[in-house]
Formats: structure tokens, sequence, C-alpha cells
């Protein structure tokens, strides 16, 4: 698959991942690559998380082998499987309201049936590394960037791997290397001591990685569902990290390794990012589906959607007050917690009943946006917000008042990330063309640029 450049992260494609030797068979079908895409594209959506329809899930082999109220999704070699007769015939039973499968889709089902129902996505992808270059023929975008609570050091995502530089005077870089197609996020931990790199491989599994930042070693490796994870940020207690899912689906991820991981199904569509407020009790989340959510860290229930937007959202913050969002259209609100997470009135009785909007008291915009909004980042004390983007511009601006108190202008757009440090006086931002600046927000001068990656043009390789 591959991933939108106006979402903040670069275009890449799933590599080839090596099979048990039934996979490799000439013709054969393989779950993970051939049937989990029409699964996921049809079926998903009704079929996963606490409560499916009818008793099934499809996310995994064990769980169609498992059934649901109608018995086994398939039987080994079965013509008759309950998988295929659903989605057979002039009417077919499923998809519901929806056009039916193609007959070519319906077929790759028969035949992953019919050749044994081998399940290839188990054993397969925890021992998988993922191929990083010594040096790079040309600059990978910087998906993710961000400060060191303390400033010294700037964090950036460089396609599979993280390069840790000295925000100030020139050092050697130091590569953090994952097992990410793509590292979407990068954070440290409010003690400064950890680094978090989440990002996955498409269609196979989500990653975060956290390592120890003296050294560089790795605390914890965390892998989560099916697909890639996305933005987030470390609970204020610094003991896990938020993250969007592609599946829908928000995740609280602990550092400890035998720590439960936590999902949260809020979107109906990818979650781009999810962050913690400051005090811990909230999570809000933002994504392809429009909108905007704030749930309860404590139950995992959602508390509200402040905001159902006109394109989708990229990118979101928040502090103690407020939640903050913005997207595709060029926009960025502001939603007071306190007003928008009351009780909904309602007018009216029966089914004329209809809740009373209250969006125009809790809902404030900040001014229009020079470009689409790819990412947000607050300050460490929240007081300051950055916005980058598409445009030629980046801002700052106060939380409280929504008031513009920074712009730097003529970045090399697009803007892939932004990164405020502790007091919001600098801001780091990575481009898509591979290069991580830093800028004095108050004068708005260049303090440093640089492609974080050793390029082959002047990389030594060792001998």
């Amino acid at each position: 698959m591959r991933m939108f450049l106006q979402i903040a992260v670069v275009c890449f494609v799933v590599p080839c991942v090596c099979l048990g030797q039934d996979a490799k068979a000439p013709n054969a079908v393989s779950f993970r690559k051939d049937v989990w895409p029409i699964l996921k594209r049809h079926c998903w959506g009704c079929h996963s998380g606490a409560k499916p329809k009818g008793g099934l899930r499809v996310d995994t082999v064990a769980a169609m082998l498992k059934g649901g109220d109608g018995g086994p999704a398939y039987k080994v070699k079965s013509a008759g499987s309950l998988l295929l007769t659903k989605v057979e015939g002039d009417e077919p039973d499923m998809p519901p309201n929806l056009p039916p499968l193609s007959a070519a889709k319906i077929e790759v089902l028969r035949q992953w049936i019919m050749q044994g129902a081998i399940d290839d996505s188990t054993g397969v992808t925890l021992n998988r590394k993922v191929n990083i270059p010594e040096a790079y023929r040309a600059a990978p975008a910087v998906t993710s960037v961000a400060f060191s609570p303390d400033g010294t050091l700037v964090a950036a995502a460089c396609r599979s791997e993280i390069v840790l530089l000295n925000s100030g005077e020139d050092s050697q870089p130091r590569r953090l290397p994952t097992n990410c197609d793509l590292v979407t996020n990068v954070s440290f931990s409010p003690d400064g001591k950890l680094l978090a790199a989440s990002g996955g491989s498409p269609g196979l599994y989500g990653e975060v990685r956290f390592f120890s930042i003296p050294d560089g070693k790795v605390v914890s490796e965390r892998r989560a569902g099916h697909d890639t994870l996305f933005r987030g940020g470390f609970s204020p207690d610094g003991k896990s990290i938020s993250v969007g899912g592609a599946d829908g689906a928000a995740y609280i991820i602990p550092v400890d390794s035998k720590a439960e991981i936590r999902r949260f199904e809020l979107h109906s569509d990818w979650v781009f990012d999810a962050v913690f407020t400051p005090n811990g009790s909230k999570i809000v989340s933002g994504g392809r589906d429009k909108a905007t959510k704030v749930t309860s860290v404590e139950t995992g229930k959602l508390l509200r959607s402040v905001d159902a937007s006109s394109e989708m959202i990229h990118a979101v913050a928040a502090d103690d007050a407020f939640a903050i969002s913005g997207g595709k259209a060029r926009q960025l609100f502001s939603f007071d917690f306190k007003i928008a997470l009351e009780n909904i009135a309602v007018t009216g009785a029966g089914n004329g009943a209809r809740p009373i909007s209250k969006r125009n008291q809790y809902a404030k915009a900040f001014e229009g946006q020079s470009g689409v909004v790819l990412d947000l980042d607050t300050s460490d004390d929240h007081k300051r917000l950055a916005v980058a983007g598409t445009g030629s511009d980046v801002r700052i601006y106060t939380v409280a008042d929504r008031a513009r108190v920074g712009l730097i202008p003529g970045v090399t757009a697009p803007v892939y990330s932004v990164a405020l440090n502790h007091d919001g006086s600098q801001v780091a931002i990575g481009t898509r063309s591979g290069l991580v600046e830093i800028y004095d927000v108050k004068t708005a001068k260049k303090l440093k640029s640089i492609i974080p990656v050793p390029m082959i043009a002047t990389a030594t390789v060792a001998k």
C-alpha cells in the first residue's frame, strides 16, 4: 500500500516477506498478502472489535476458524464454507447494503480455502529485519521531529531509523534503527530518559520501540495490530505512549513489555494522531474519518466527538483546557473541554427529538492557514502551539487565546513534522526534502539546517 503525502508520511511500498514453504508453492494464495486485504476492505469494519457482528472476527485465521453465531467461517478444502456462501450468488448476503465482491476476489478466497487455508501471518514478521543503508543516495523525508525536554537534542525520523542530533553545536549524529518500514512518530519521555519511535509495516504489524537516551539501547519493543501505527505522544508519567492506528483505533502502549496494551476503537478509519492531555485523564484523537474525539483514559469510553470536519484530520494537540485539531481543510480549531463535554441538551420529543449543538460555543477557529495542516506540537509547558504543513510558513500561537506569536516564512514546503522546545522559543521542522531545520521563534532566524542521515557522496565506507 502507499501512504498519502498529505498525511505527513512519505510514500513507501511493502517489501517482500519470506513465507513458509507452502506459501512459496506456485500459485499459492497467501492469507496475509492476498486474503487479508479483501477481508479488511469488505468485512473487517463489521467483524472486528469487542462486539463483532454475528460474533465473528475476521482479523486472524484463528478467529475465523473459531467462528461466530453461524459456526466457523471456513472449513479446510470445503467449497461450502460459510465465508464463500455468504459472498456468492446474484444477491449475496455479504457485504450488506454494499456492492458485492468481484468474481476475482471471491476466487482468491475460494483458492485459499481449497489450498488448505494456510495461515502465513504467524511467525512471519517477528524476526523480520528492515534494511537500513549505511548511506543514502537520496535524503529520506523527515516524517517526525522532537526536542528533548532540556532542548539539547532533536530526534528525527528518517524512513526506518531515528537520528539524534545536537540542537546547538555540531556533533556526530547517533543512528537508532527500528523494524519499521516507515517511522511515523518520535517522542521523548517527560524526563528525557526515553525515546519512543512508532510506525510499522503496512498490512503486517504496528511497532513502538523504546530507546534509552544515555546509551541508545532498546529498552523494549512492542507490536500491536496488523497494520502501521501513526502519531501520538508520551503519557505524563512517561510509562506509556498513545498512538493512532490504521485500524481505526487509538492505542496506549506501555514501556513495560509485560504490561497490557490497551486498544480503544474510536474511529471508522485511520487514526492519524492520538495524544494525552497534560493531566493524563483524556486522549484527543483525529483521523481520516474527519472526526476529532475525546476519550477517557481510565475507562476507554468515548466522551465526545467534538468535531466533524469537512476534510480529514491529520494532527491534534491538547492542554488541560483545550483540544486542537487541523487537517486537509486548512483550518485549525480549538475546542473548550469544559463546554464541549457538558451533557447534551435535547429539543423536541419522541421521533422529533434532536440534540442541541453547542459547537459555536466551544469551537473557536484560529486564523486561516496557508496550506494543509500536517503536524502540530505544543511546548512542554503547553502554552505555545506550532503549526506546519504544505504552506510555505510555520506559525506559532499561544494556546489560550489563539494569538499568533511567531511566523517562520519561506520554509522548504511541504513540512511533514514540527516540534517546539520546552518553552516554545525554538521550533524544529522536518521536510519532505530530507532537511531538519531549527529556528528562533522570536526573530525567525535559522539556527541550524542539516540532512541528518549520511549521504553516499560524503559518507566514509567502512572497510
